[in-house]
């Protein structure tokens, strides 16, 4: 593992989850401070488990190309990420969001922001290879969950999704430009909220903790039977039913 990162001339604002920024940056800074104070205390308590050892790292556009990263591929501008290049492990998150992410609504940077949190709770310990739809319906169950505890309009951003966009999360692969991985996010957001909403919380506690316990790579019908116990007796026929899934 590298050394954690430093950018010159970058402050540090301390606090469980600290967050290293650009000094132009400071009042987002501030503002992503409450987001990860507010995230990581929900989370704990959704999925049982303590915040992971991690950093945020808040990225003026001009120093993207700096930030850290899993390999020497440049990632996309605008797109935030977690990465366990460094350590502590560190989310990287843009001044701005790139145009990709949609919609936009006052809910955005705060979903975006808790995914990204919830991809580094799950990944506090190892996890085997699972077909991406699983892999993802976490992250974006899990900012659901936090958004309706912390109040957000999760309604009006919801109804400017298309919900329609012609597959599938399990049927979801291939190229896939721009557009259609924004789709497929928004689909699996539609679905994660449902589940809160019928299952209640502790679903994401039951799923992620066997995650945890698997040992070997989950195929697509493992996949489904893993997400429906943690749904509940009533989870398969339920997901059967989700024009999502």
């Amino acid at each position: 593992m590298q050394a954690p990162v430093a950018l010159p001339g970058y402050e540090r604002l301390a606090g469980t989850i600290p967050i290293v920024y650009a000094p132009r940056l400071r009042t987002g800074a501030r503002g992503l401070f409450g987001l990860l104070r507010h995230g990581a205390e929900a989370l704990s308590g959704i999925l049982e488990s303590e915040p992971p050892a991690l950093e945020a790292l808040l990225v003026a556009e001009e120093d993207w190309h700096e930030a850290p990263k899993e390999s020497s591929r440049p990632y996309p501008p605008g797109l935030p990420y977690f990465t366990r290049s460094v350590r502590p492990p560190a989310l990287v998150l843009p001044e701005g969001l790139t145009p990709a992410i949609r919609p936009r609504t006052s809910a955005t940077w705060p979903l975006v922001v808790w995914h990204e949190l919830a991809h580094a709770f799950l990944l506090r310990r190892e996890v085997v290879r699972t077909p991406m739809w699983l892999g993802e319906l976490i992250p974006q169950a899990s900012s659901a969950a936090v958004a309706l505890r912390e109040g957000l309009p999760l309604e009006e951003h919801l109804s400017k999704v298309d919900r329609s966009p012609g597959f599938t999360v399990r049927s979801f692969g291939g190229k896939a430009d721009a557009k259609m991985q924004m789709d497929f996010q928004n689909l699996l957001l539609l679905l994660g909220v449902a589940a809160v909403e019928e299952f209640g919380e502790g679903f994401l506690r039951r799923l992620v903790h066997a995650l945890w316990d698997e040992k070997e790579i989950v195929d697509e019908g493992r996949a489904e039977e893993i997400l429906a116990n943690g749904l509940g007796p009533e989870g398969r026929e339920w997901l059967r039913s989700r024009p999502e899934f």
